[in-house]
């Protein structure tokens, strides 16, 4: 790697890392060195924007010399000159440019991922999930229709990545079809990268080394959410020291060198428990990933007990399609009981679906979700 491009790349880590005095140090250097180059006055411009400083001056240079990001920045700036002045996180801006991103690229016309629900069920029953008091508990798509939407899937060119998740609200690991699901998955789209999800407690040692067969696997989800038993059994109503040996196990097998990345989380209440559980993954499990998830309503369908913000922004999830054991097409992964249907795949293709008008104007011309109907516009995924 030439010395430019190393530049490049530490600009690009430190805006992901959010030190922008550093950022601007770097870019203003790369710039004083190069006044044409438009990615050190991107960088720069940003690196000025979250400083306090005027950032749009540079983004237009760089815009200019048709730096194709510094365009996508100023039309975020335009759109959020329009918000009351301090209502704004830089988080914000950020990721409303990677949406913007991604209304310019293949997943426009092509999904991000695709959840199919199998099999509705689970053996948890979380306080935070939808899955306790929903309607479809026990629904069992037929083998007719996974071949269907695997077989409309093909039509996604073999040059645009994306993921397979084969769950909704469920556990996916108690569909006994389920390793010979992600086997014609593995066979039939070979660019889609497949993610499981599961509760750990149906990860015995035979199940453990069928996931290590999956290929294309991108992790191994665990949503274990708490090392104190009390806690652990009032929110998921399993039993604590079972869930615990499994993953034991599965530690095990990572540290001699299991083939797939495996992450253990916990939605997050804002409690010292949060810091708690994050060190008891370093301590016990070290070898696994640790992530927070946050605490989410469900589209209105779960009660937090709080008031959240909701998000001055587009959705990355209007970019995903969510399919039922019904077949039936749910808005997103966060209309967990299917109350706002947008399309049937027993009826229509999977990218007919996704490319329906109205979902599709969601991903063209929404800018926030705050504009969208109902529930996009109260959601705080």
């Amino acid at each position: 790697m030439n010395s430019a491009s190393q530049e490049l790349q530490s600009m690009q880590q430190l805006c992901q890392m959010g030190d922008f005095p550093g950022l601007a140090n770097l870019a203003e250097k790369a710039v004083k060195k190069d006044s044409l180059n438009a990615a050190a006055l991107r960088y720069l411009g940003i690196a000025n924007l979250f400083n306090g400083g005027a950032g749009d001056r540079y983004l237009l240079r760089a815009a200019m010399l048709n730096d194709k990001d510094a365009a996508i920045w100023l039309g975020v700036l335009s759109e959020f000159s329009n918000h009351p002045k301090g209502s704004l996180l830089p988080s914000d801006m950020i990721q409303q440019v990677d949406l913007m991103k991604l209304r310019q690229s293949s997943h426009m016309e092509f999904p991000m991922e695709v959840h199919i629900e199998t099999h509705a069920i689970c053996n948890a029953r979380c306080t935070f999930c939808p899955y306790p008091t929903m309607e479809r508990q026990g629904d069992r798509m037929s083998d007719e229709l996974i071949d269907k939407i695997i077989n409309d899937l093909k039509a996604i060119p073999k040059t645009h990545p994306f993921l397979i998740s084969p769950f909704k609200v469920n556990d996916p690991l108690l569909d006994k079809r389920i390793f010979s699901v992600c086997e014609k998955l593995n066979n039939q789209l070979p660019n889609a990268q497949l993610r499981l999800f599961t509760n750990g407690s149906p990860l015995t040692k035979n199940v453990v080394e069928k996931i290590a067969g999956i290929r294309n696997l991108l992790h191994v989800w665990v949503s274990l959410n708490s090392f104190e038993k009390t806690e652990y059994e009032a929110l998921m109503q399993l039993p604590f020291e079972k869930t615990l040996s499994k993953l034991d196990h599965l530690h095990l097998r990572v540290a001699a060198g299991y083939p797939h990345p495996v992450i253990v989380s916990r939605v997050a209440n804002g409690t010292s428990g949060d810091d708690d559980f994050m060190k008891c993954v370093a301590t016990r499990y070290p070898r696994f990933q640790c992530y927070m998830v946050g605490r989410s309503d469900w589209a209105g369908q779960v009660d937090i007990g709080t008031k959240k913000r909701v998000f001055p922004l587009g959705c990355s999830r209007w970019y995903e399609i969510s399919i039922m054991a019904s077949g039936k097409v749910a808005l997103c992964c966060m209309d967990g009981e299917g109350r706002h249907v947008i399309g049937d795949v027993n009826r229509q293709t999977v990218l007919e679906t996704y490319n329906s008008p109205g979902y599709r104007k969601l991903r063209q011309y929404t800018f926030s979700r705050l504009a969208a109907a109902t529930p996009c516009d109260t959601c705080v995924y």
